[in-house]
């Protein structure tokens, strides 16, 4: 999810820098702007006690794959034949490539064969769905809404500009609609729960955001062409999961309402939206994926989809926190919800909020004095500081390397003056989930020992 909005990856260890300079005894973290997961995934390899939020649905998905799985997944409902050993091959390659990628970021102490070895059964599976998506030639629903050959992609913009919706390649929507429509076919038959349907939707939201025929999010697509990368085979791939055996917290809900419900944690870190952009209309195709083998009825979904994205408009979500004048005050309540010690929170300062593109055409520090005043509130906050990423690399890593984005991008560190006592009773679902049947499937949960007071569901 390299491409997703925000994406802290290659920030990681800074952060991690950061945080063991700040807080040295810390073993705990609230991630309530979850997003791509990657934060709380770091941390939670690495020991600590995980808590991940996001309003996007799937990044709940990525959640229950990448911080709730503990054990060797088993799919024993699927009468499981084996894996030609070419694809074990592909898939074990792949895996390993990976890993010399990004798997000291996420998995640190494991060898490749061993992680992979922990997955095969879910490696099986993913060749085994690879091979039945490969053979569909029935259009469903990704072909038939967001294909230039679909007979429902048509779409008529606010300017007047009539085509059809390109998000894919032919070959690769039908075989995305062959993919969907088998996950959701074991599902309802009762071969699969909802947590192996999990690791199969993470394989299948990476690879559409590797294929699809987009520039980064999903609020528009070429209307012209096919991009290479989207004329690459979509390709199921084994995540790079941890069987480790670790305590979390996954919500799909509002961050504010979350950080109320979640339990007391070392440190709450915040990379909140700083633009207008809405996370739920930019990413509504992977939300739609996310939501496909659970909804009870596709076509009705499907029915009110519109605007020229493609997008039903009561799935959605409007954060406070993606306008202007309601920015500050709705990070102060979160901060104020949050039963953390510590709060850290990343920020961006290219174009945001405070440095509009359409206004200014060199970005200002509007928006970090900004955000500083609510760090330096001593009603807050009784100790506070701001240090630059690149001031963090030059201290703990080499500036061999060194990204110009790390010119703009802050960390802000404030130190609790009192902390939340009396947390909510449990965390509102979202109205998207409750209108559309999904709130029990997307429910909260927490998923490790017993601890006391927990009032999130068990996993």
């Amino acid at each position: 999810m390299e491409k997703y909005l925000g994406n802290k990856s290659s920030l990681l260890p800074l952060i991690d820098g950061f945080l063991r300079s700040r807080v040295p005894t810390a073993g705990s973290l609230l991630d309530p702007f979850a997003g791509t997961t990657n934060v709380s995934r770091y941390f939670r390899t690495r020991g600590w006690k995980t808590a991940a939020c996001d309003v996007s649905r799937f990044s709940y998905v990525l959640a229950r794959s990448y911080l709730g799985t503990n054990e060797s997944p088993l799919f024993s409902g699927i009468g499981r034949k084996s894996a030609r050993e070419s694809q074990r091959r592909v898939l074990r390659r792949e895996f390993e490539r990976s890993t010399v990628k990004i798997g000291a970021l996420y998995l640190p102490d494991q060898e490749p064969a061993e992680a992979f070895n922990a997955l095969e059964p879910l490696s099986t599976v993913l060749a085994n769905l690879q091979s039945i998506a490969e053979l569909n030639r029935k259009p469903g629903p990704i072909t038939s809404y967001y294909t230039k050959w679909g007979k429902r992609s048509a779409y008529t913009s606010v300017r007047g500009t009539a085509g059809h919706r390109n998000y894919f390649s032919k070959s690769n929507a039908l075989f995305l609609d062959g993919a969907l429509q088998t996950i959701r076919q074991w599902f309802i038959s009762g071969a699969i729960d909802s947590s192996e349907v999990f690791l199969l939707l993470t394989s299948v939201l990476e690879e559409v955001v590797i294929t699809a025929n987009v520039n980064g999010t999903f609020h528009d697509f070429n209307r012209y062409r096919i991009w290479p990368n989207a004329e690459q085979s979509f390709f199921l791939r084994v995540p790079l999961i941890s069987c480790t055996d670790t305590t979390t917290a996954i919500a799909n809900a509002d961050a504010t309402s979350a950080a109320a419900s979640f339990g007391r944690y070392d440190v709450c870190y915040l990379d909140p939206p700083y633009n207008f952009r809405q996370y739920s209309a930019y990413y509504h195709f992977l939300n739609f994926v996310a939501a496909f083998p659970f909804l009870p009825d596709v076509e009705t979904y499907l029915d009110e989809v519109t605007h020229v994205r493609g997008q039903n408009p009561e799935d959605d979500f409007a954060s406070d926190f993606c306008y202007r004048d309601r920015f500050v005050g709705a990070l102060r309540r979160l901060i104020d919800n949050a039963d953390c010690e510590h709060v850290v929170l990343s920020y961006y300062g290219g174009r945001n909020h405070w440095n509009h593109w359409a206004r200014v055409d060199t970005p200002t520090d509007e928006g970090l004095h900004i955000i500083n005043a609510v760090f330096a509130d001593k009603t807050l906050f009784k100790e506070s500081e701001v240090v630059s990423a690149l001031d963090i690399r030059k201290n703990y890593q080499s500036r061999g390397g060194e990204q110009k984005s790390l010119v703009n991008e802050y960390l802000f560190h404030g130190v609790r003056r009192t902390r939340r006592r009396n947390p909510l009773d449990q965390t509102p679902s979202l109205p998207a989930n409750d209108r559309f049947g999904l709130s029990e499937i997307f429910r909260p949960v927490f998923i490790g020992p017993p601890e006391p007071h927990r009032l999130l569901a068990a996993g």
